[in-house]
């Protein structure tokens, strides 16, 4: 339960961030502001109709309200409920997230639990050095070098988009989907290969960490077969510690779902926060910065559960 209550304190602490920030951000009205076509008149109606008008405290009373009601007003961008342009944008995100973040999690687990095993062997020496060098990169800039590589010189993927144009967002049929998995794969591969080898050196510290403990060096010296020690022994403790970072790394691969969804225009619930913020859409930007806070918050509730499940020795009241 004081997880539970720490979470919803974090969700309340997240909202308030989001509206103060949006508001800073300058007037979302500013365009229409000055447009000559718009009276003085039928703008302070529509700051009333969108209740900006009122004082900063009762927006963000209403604005409180509304949240919890699953109601984040009108995107004056697009013209549409916040809540249905959200809809339409999510299932993208996470049809990249939920992969990407599964297949990096079962390769850096593996990989490094080799890593540390051959510690100071080739395959340890260049998995490291190439996992130094992709945690230095940003993954904007591993995007635009997967594109230019890719799409621009070999010309063998789309240059942006998820879909080619003319096709439906969404249709059941096969030639649908493989248009999909043709400008799918890019942005699956830069997300995925960055958060591989960007946890790649935390596992293997972890697993040299588990190699020097005493049930280890007692299983060496028993007799034990490699492969067994290294599979009942290392791998099994090893992954507790990992665990603990899943849910940080979720944040750290909805930051780089942002920016690389940005660079291949891929039209998930990323690029929809870089449109609201250069759009100045109060209403968009809060309720997708909400929703994909509110999913973090949920994952790591759900990773603090599975641990207190792995490891007797933490319980969660």
């Amino acid at each position: 339960m004081r997880r539970l209550y720490s979470s919803i304190i974090t969700f309340f602490a997240i909202i308030t961030i989001v509206f103060f920030l949006a508001r800073l951000s300058g007037d979302p009205l500013a365009e229409l502001a000055d447009d000559p076509r718009i009276t003085p008149e039928v703008l302070e109606k529509i700051r009333a109709l969108f209740g900006l008008d009122k004082p900063l405290h009762i927006q963000y009373v209403d604005f409180i309200i509304n949240t919890l009601q699953g109601n984040f007003g009108y995107s004056l961008h697009y013209s549409r409920p916040v809540m249905e342009v959200i809809g339409e944008k999510l299932p993208y995100t996470l049809a990249l997230l939920i992969p990407s973040i599964t297949l990096s999690n079962y390769l850096a687990y593996r990989l490094g639990i080799e890593c540390g095993w051959r510690r100071g062997r080739k395959f340890d020496i260049m998995l490291s050095v190439l996992a130094i060098i992709f945690r230095s990169v940003p993954y904007f800039w591993l995007a635009i070098i997967f594109l230019y590589v890719f799409s621009v010189e070999l010309e063998v993927t789309p240059l942006f988009g998820a879909l080619s144009p003319g096709k439906p967002m969404f249709e059941w049929s096969l030639d649908w989907f493989i248009d999909y998995l043709w400008h799918y794969i890019l942005p699956f591969s830069v997300l995925t290969v960055r958060a591989t080898l960007g946890l790649i050196p935390r596992v293997r510290s972890y697993t040299i960490d588990v190699i020097g403990e005493d049930f280890v060096v007692t299983g060496v010296a028993k007799g034990l077969p490699d492969s067994y020690i290294k599979s009942k022994y290392v791998a099994r403790n090893a992954i507790l510690p990992v665990i603990t970072v899943m849910g940080m790394r979720y944040a750290f691969l909805i930051d780089g779902a942002i920016l690389t969804e940005t660079v291949f225009s891929y039209p998930g619930t990323g690029r929809l926060v870089f449109e609201a913020i250069y759009n100045r859409d109060y209403w968009l930007l809060q309720g997708a910065v909400i929703i994909l806070a509110l999913s973090v918050i949920i994952v790591n509730f759900v990773i603090d559960i599975l641990y207190a499940l792995l490891d007797p020795k933490v319980r969660y009241r």
